[in-house]
């Protein structure tokens, strides 16, 4: 691929569609014009001088780890000579609309359970890393910035990311501290990091530390302002008597033992292994489920209604609202007011009347009786003919006014925005909610089937296609990834019941 062909594939604006920046570059959200969605691209210069700190390096790099729900990796990597600027390299990766795990690590709005959901993913994510080859790969610039975040039928999911210090540990002697741990990230740094000393996989260990202590408390456990030689001594005092900030003491177990088994300067005596750490954490108590909402009374019916009802006519309104058993309070029951007032009783046997015996009724001559019959028979009359006559050209009318409207609707289309709708369909693509997104795709075709862009229902077929390529070299039997899954074979049976693909996916996961 040419840089003219990257540029005709990948739409974006480098001033409005910025992500972020850091040492090694710059992230856009840019549009795949191939496959109508969304993407991320990495565009980072190219230093010959030191080239195992190029882009291209760690895309081959990471390009040895296999695929995991925890680990975002790029699906292709680029390097192009660009006019006035130089070696360049473009890494295409997924986009994540909800950016990295700095952007929400001190939301007050995260649950107990979301945060222990990303605490357990990056530790899955860390111990699929570490198993990487016969020594495991070390991340060694493990921070919340590295962590992308999505989130899945309600669960948060944690995604490692940005391998651009990464290296295999059988190939690490010494850690040097590079412009990379500019911007925050010697708060991350382990100690042996700081001072240039020899690392191995515990080192990200450190750094998780570090990132479950500001998840539960808002805080980083030793906050390093800069980088000189008087400070890191402070804080390496501090580190060494583990002298944690006061938020700590409202941390919970296990996770306050996690945090200072992570935190130990020696790595001989720190955790070795993520499996260890995940052991630990794995003994959190269960979350309760949180509280019903109070139920709320409905008001009581009136005394004096006039009008009543065998079931109250809001009946399933009331359910709705109030829950059962409602409907009692607010509707009287059938028997309520059967009893039958004493002045329909006089007379009957049971209830003495007056003494005083009523006058019979007069009857109406019969005379009054024919005449109100001979009327009705006449008025009955006039009725039939008017129906025989008019009734003919009434149909006649009836018809011609239903062909019209139906001509009518026929030549006036129904108003769709489009534009709208294909908006919709990108944003519930990235949430990721592949089924709807499915049914948006549909609407669009079905509103203009031959001008349907890049949402036309081939286009999303070949899309979810190629995310379900890409989620079928996970295992099945880890629940989430059989969830993506689901979703992929359900949106692409929801567009073509009768897909290859999608059955082929149904019947794998039915197995």
């Amino acid at each position: 691929m040419t840089y003219d062909d990257f540029k005709k594939r990948y739409r974006y604006d480098p001033t409005n569609d910025i992500l972020g920046e850091g040492a090694f570059g710059k992230v856009f959200r840019a549009t795949d014009t191939e496959s109508g969605s969304t993407v991320a691209i990495k565009v980072a210069p190219v230093n010959m001088a030191n080239e195992n700190h190029s882009l291209k390096h760690e895309f081959e790099t990471v390009g040895k780890v296999d695929p995991h729900l925890h680990i975002a990796l790029y699906d292709e990597c680029y390097r192009f000579s660009v006019e006035w600027a130089g070696l360049h390299d473009f890494a295409i990766l997924e986009y994540y609309p909800m950016g990295s795990l700095d952007k929400i690590i001190k939301n007050p709005a995260l649950t107990d359970s979301d945060k222990h959901d990303l605490a357990l993913g990056i530790l899955e994510g860390l111990r699929h890393l570490h198993n990487t080859g016969a020594q495991g790969v070390v991340h060694r610039d493990l921070k919340p910035r590295n962590v992308l975040i999505q989130k899945w039928r309600g669960k948060y999911v944690a995604k490692i990311t940005d391998f651009g210090l990464s290296k295999f540990s059988d190939s690490i002697s010494n850690s040097v501290i590079s412009q990379s741990f500019k911007g925050g990230t010697l708060n991350y740094a382990s100690p042996e990091q700081i001072r240039g000393e020899q690392i191995r996989r515990n080192t990200d260990l450190w750094s998780f530390g570090v990132i479950l202590h500001e998840l539960l408390t808002g805080e980083v456990p030793y906050k390093i302002d800069d980088s000189s030689e008087s400070t890191l001594r402070q804080v390496y005092e501090r580190m060494n008597q583990q002298s944690l900030p006061e938020s700590f003491k409202t941390i919970k177990e296990p996770y306050a033992t996690v945090i200072q088994k992570c935190l130990i300067v020696n790595p001989n005596l720190r955790y070795r292994s993520a499996e260890e750490v995940l052991q630990d954490i794995r003994k959190a108590p269960t979350l309760p489920a949180p509280p019903l909402p109070p139920v709320v009374e409905p008001k009581k019916a009136l005394k004096d209604q006039t009008e009543f009802f065998d079931e109250s006519p809001f009946a399933s309104l009331s359910n709705s609202v109030f829950g059962s058993g409602s409907q009692s309070n607010s509707t009287p029951s059938a028997n309520a007011d059967k009893s039958t007032p004493k002045d329909n009783l006089e007379g009957s046997g049971y209830v003495k009347s007056d003494p005083k015996p009523k006058e019979p009724k007069k009857e109406k001559p019969k005379k009054d009786l024919t005449m109100m019959i001979v009327g009705a028979v006449a008025i009955l009359g006039i009725i039939t003919f008017a129906v025989i006559y008019f009734g003919g050209n009434s149909k006649k009318a009836e018809a011609v006014s239903s062909d019209s409207t139906l001509t009518n609707s026929i030549k006036t289309p129904v108003a769709v925005d489009t534009t709208a709708l294909g908006q919709q369909a990108d944003s519930l693509f990235n949430l990721p909610n592949y089924p709807e997104y499915a049914r948006v795709v549909l609407k669009i075709n079905e509103a203009y089937p031959a001008n349907s862009g890049g949402h036309s229902k081939n286009e999303a077929l070949q899309k979810l296609k190629k995310g379900a390529a890409g989620w079928e070299k996970y295992s099945l039997s880890e629940p989430d990834n059989r969830s993506f899954l689901e979703a992929f074979s359900n949106a692409i049976l929801i567009l073509d019941p009768y897909d290859i693909k999608g059955l082929e996916l149904q019947k794998k996961l039915n197995k």
